[in-house]
């Protein structure tokens, strides 16, 4: 797998220029020929580097300002300073002091936001309705110009750091990353602990913890290491008037970015080994090479380029051989850490239980595989071959989110010349093979720092702030003399031409313009869809089916079969789908409620090429035995290993599993699987796909008769050796007004665990409306609330909680300080509260959070695959006129507020309630939890399968849905 597969390039002679004006002169921003929004980059008298786009045709503003310092410039003695400063600036500011004033007024016109601090960035970002994008930038603005730094939310926010802190403590990623910290140079920054904590930012009289943070952000919070990038439908002059107004102000201190002069690794510290024990069943192998900075050749990649190679899946591949072995399943490799100073090249696999036992043999076949790089490796008609893959990505490339776009642009405006911000990532323009050659020199035995991950390693020590247990140990000289000297298996080989790259990107002309997909094919068994696309007009398609069987998931049993089946076929068609996915022709199979589905896309030409294969690898799968023993004991770690997902995953996800029949637990699914042997799942798989019905939808740069021929790769190769079944959709069980049930999980965490969830009485558009409200006015009270007033905790949230149309809403809440009956009685009180609130409320600010609730509901895709699903979801659940997002707008618009008060009381307070409580008791309260046990006033749930028995289920189709009016005529 290539490690930067998103970050493709493009040939500059297939790109226009954009010739912009600027403050200060003339810039050319070079975008992609599909990108119709207009560009200004310039620098403000303050030194602030700004771009604005102006896209008139955007449905969401959006905003993003990266600052050029982060975690590695925290004070050697306040590890986690640059984070707690991130979160301060969303707690006031002079000009608007409230708390949560500023994600309130976000949320309440459709908008979201949030922020991060990375260890050389700290990047803040939001969007919100258009027609309140000014005054947004204005409150975003003051963060960066006269922050409160209020002293009672210092010392409350210090609790949100470390409590963010303990949520992750078993998380192996943490403890992994926390581990190797031990063996980087401590006068690194890198080595540090980059969090923070009670223990790391608590202050004293003497030295104020507020002071810091104030000096901090004086010494680093200077315009000249800001950028901002600002979306919006205004034209460019307006946009840039906004912002020299607004942004202006920020002071200029002439500050310096971080600078480091010390190595990432002590001399003589490698090469050598780092065991590492997880929490979590997983094993894997990491190779760590610290190389020299790469962000100054972006223009050729050296380390795209090895990665790609090293990466690769293909037949010849190095995983190909490890995987033939029996020792890896799954490899990746690219640029790790970058820095301006520094950065790594990481190479990582993951291991089965054989090559664990093998696994400085794995290593050798790595060093193998760079001999072979180097001596044949460094091919110019490679790299052309990436360019022209890359040139094609960014010729065609789509919207993204404004959100997204605007945060990862702030960041590339620190990393690129103005006029390659937008391209940067994609640029690949320069061949030099002696650099890739002096990269490549830096990947050898002598540099390197192995990490095992993996149960049982032998440990004698524990990294400082994650506990991680490890144990370093020196790599005999008889192993390093073997990786620098076997000779390079015959096995492996440099990736041949890839056949997939597309030839025919033509346009098809526009044949039958409809404003939504229509069946063009109905047999018994089999429905096909089809839009031509009109909007995007792109070279490109989706197109997806759904394969039905009653057998699927009727028993857990069956439903491990069912995703063993899927892993395996997947499995099968790793080394023939790996070129065709990075030629831009992807596909992905996925087991369901129902069966399993398949989605293949992009760009449509050779789309018949893998339809083809993937169909018939369903139909004719031929188990390997080695493949079984490997994917049905890794499907066995997956399932065990969600007993270690944090506490409030693992009650949100209980929620659904209560009430969705059939559905399986990991447990269930996991002790069924366990006895399975290879002989029961191939009687298995026939009996799968003996009675079926399948679905499909094409979308996108295909011709009607094109679709039906892609169809008929479906029907021959399925259908037509089957029996045609229908199969029904889900069920979600219905509460009974006034129910009250309470669900225990037995969870190993420090943390206590809730989710509350709320559930609606019928799956009308005028219900799904209220709930939808009801999300978008609490969500962001709630956290201000219990977060941010009351300290209990990092993770707190309301969430829509709808079930196959089923609304609903679910609180939830991850502390650290309190026990979930603690946590239930705020969640109670709050609701209580807030009703006085909602009465209070006045009627623009009511109007408002409809406003910004129609503002989601009706936000338009931006890329062909996200109409793609969304058309895909409308066909699942049979709403064939595609107007659903239509209909629940128009059930918003029709909310009156004496109505929804009601509403509110009746689903959250009255009697009339229905509530489902999931919870986990955190180890440190156990015991101050024993007292709300005994006084329990809910039926305690004992397990999800009891609780469904004898329940009354929602209708499967919402009274709402109807069938199609009207079909092509010529429909085969």
């Amino acid at each position: 797998m290539r490690a930067f597969a998103a970050a493709l390039a493009v040939v500059a002679t297939l790109v226009p220029a954009l010739s912009i004006g600027s403050v200060g002169g003339d810039v050319e921003v070079i975008k992609s020929p599909n990108d119709d929004a207009q560009y200004r980059g310039f620098v403000l008298s303050n030194q602030l580097k700004v771009l604005v786009i102006s896209d008139p045709l955007t449905d969401k503003s959006a905003a993003a300002l990266a600052v050029n310092v982060g975690s590695g410039s925290d004070p050697e003695d306040r590890a986690g300073l640059a984070h707690f400063l991130e979160h301060m600036l969303f707690l006031g500011t002079e000009k608007y002091p409230i708390p949560g004033e500023y994600q309130k007024f976000i949320r309440a016109h459709g908008g979201s936001n949030n922020a991060y601090t990375a260890f050389e960035f700290t990047n803040y970002f939001f969007d919100i309705d258009p027609d309140h994008f000014e005054p947004a930038l204005d409150r975003f603005a003051q963060f960066f110009i006269a922050p409160l730094f209020t002293p009672k939310y210092v010392e409350r926010e210090i609790n949100a750091v470390d409590s963010e802190y303990r949520s992750k403590l078993k998380n192996d990623a943490h403890l992994r990353i926390d581990a190797q910290k031990m063996v980087f140079n401590p006068r690194h920054p890198y080595a540090s602990f980059q969090g923070g904590s009670l223990e790391t930012l608590r202050g004293d009289e003497e030295r104020p913890i507020r002071d810091e943070l104030i000096d901090f952000y004086r010494q680093h919070y200077s315009a000249n290491l800001m950028a901002l990038v600002v979306i919006g439908r205004e034209p460019i002059p307006v946009l840039e008037r906004w912002v020299t107004e607004r942004f202006g102000q920020i002071p200029d201190h002439d500050a310096q970015p971080l600078v480091m002069s010390e190595p990432l690794f002590s001399p003589g510290t490698l090469p050598t080994r780092l065991d590492i024990v997880p929490n979590k069943d997983d094993r894997y192998a990491q190779l760590t090479f610290p190389i020299p900075p790469v962000d100054e050749h972006y223009r050729s990649k050296p380390t795209l380029y090895i990665g790609d190679l090293l990466g690769h899946e293909g037949k010849g591949s190095l995983l190909s051989l490890l995987r033939s072995k029996g020792w890896v399943d799954g490899l990746s490799a690219g640029t790790g850490m970058s820095n301006r100073s520094a950065a790594t090249f990481n190479l990582s696999m993951s291991l089965t239980k054989e090559g664990l036992a093998h696994v400085e043999e794995v290593i050798e076949h790595v060093f193998e595989y760079l001999r072979l790089v180097r001596a044949e490796g460094i091919r110019r008609w490679t790299f052309e071959e990436l360019s022209r893959l890359s040139a094609l990505d960014f010729r065609f490339k789509e919207k993204s989110e404004p959100i997204d776009y605007a945060a990862g642009l702030a960041t590339n405006l620190h990393l690129f010349p103005l006029q390659d911000v937008l391209r940067g990532p994609y640029a690949l323009d320069v061949f030099e093979p002696d650099l890739i050659a002096a990269f490549l020199d830096h990947l050898v035995p002598e540099n390197v720092l192995l990490s095992v991950v993996a149960k049982g390693l032998a440990a004698n020590a524990e990294s400082r702030w994650f506990a991680a247990p490890y144990k370093v140990s020196a790599l005999p000289a008889t192993t390093l003399s073997k990786w620098k000297t076997t000779p390079v298996d015959g096995a492996l080989a440099l990736p041949p031409p890839n056949p997939f790259i597309p030839e025919n990107l033509a346009l098809q002309p526009l044949e039958s313009a409809t404003p939504a997909p229509v069946r063009i094919k109905r047999d018994p068994g089999f429905e096909l869809w089809h839009q031509q696309d009109p909007t995007f007009r792109v070279p490109r398609a989706d197109f997806f089916f759904t394969v039905r069987s009653p057998v699927s998931n009727d028993t857990a049993r069956h439903a491990a079969l069912t995703g063993l089946y899927v892993d395996l076929v997947n499995d099968a068609l790793n080394e023939f789908a790996y070129p065709a996915a990075l030629a831009g022709l992807s596909y992905r199979l996925y087991e369901h409620v129902r069966g399993f589905s398949v989605r293949i896309s992009g760009y449509s030409d050779k789309q018949a090429l893998v339809l083809d294969r993937v169909v018939k690898t369903l139909g004719g799968l031929r188990v390997d035995p080695e493949r079984f023993s490997i994917l049905k004991e890794r499907a066995l770690r997956s399932l065990r290993n969600a007993q270690h997902d944090r506490p409030f995953t693992q009650t949100l996800s209980e929620v659904s599993h209560l009430l969705l029949e059939p559905s399986w637990s990991e447990e269930q699914r996991a002790d069924a699987l366990e006895p399975v042997e290879l002989a029961e799942l191939e009687a298995f798989i026939p009996q799968l796909l003996q009675r079926l019905s399948i679905v499909a939808l094409s979308h996108g740069n295909l011709l009607g008769e094109e679709a039906l021929e892609l169809a008929g790769l479906v029907t021959r190769g399925l259908l037509d050796p089957a029996v045609a079944t229908p199969v029904p959709n889900a069920r979600v069980v219905k509460l009974s007004p006034g129910a009250r049930f309470v669900r225990e999980l037995e969870i190993e965490h420090d943390d206590s665990a809730i989710t509350a969830y709320f559930q609606g009485s019928d799956k009308s558009y005028a219900q799904r409306a209220e709930f939808g409200l009801l999300t978008q006015i609490l969500a962001s009270p709630f956290y201000a609330d219990l977060r941010t007033e009351k300290q209990l905790g990092y993770i707190v949230f309301a969430t829509s909680a709808t079930l196959l149309e089923v609304p609903g809403i679910s609180f939830v809440v991850q502390s650290p300080v309190a026990d979930p009956g603690s946590l239930e009685h705020h969640t109670d009180a709050f609701i209580e509260r807030y009703a006085s609130k909602l009465a209070e409320m006045s009627d623009a600010e009511f109007e408002a959070n409809k406003s910004g609730l129609l503002t989601r509901i009706l936000e338009e895709e931006r890329t062909l695959q996200e109409r793609s699903s969304r058309y895909w979801r409308e066909i699942d659940q049979e709403h064939y006129r595609f107007d659903s997002r239509e209909q629940l707008a128009r059930a918003v618009r029709e909310i009156d507020r004496a109505q929804f008060q009601a509403f509110y009381r009746r689903t959250l307070i009255g009697e009339e309630s229905a509530r489902i409580i999931v919870r986990t008791v955190g180890d440190k309260h156990r015991r101050a939890f024993a007292l709300h046990r005994e006084v329990e006033d809910g039926l305690l749930v004992p397990d999800a399968q009891a609780f469904r028995q004898g329940r009354e289920y929602f209708s499967r189709l919402a009274p709402s849905a109807k069938r199609p009016q009207v079909e092509r005529p010529d429909a085969a």
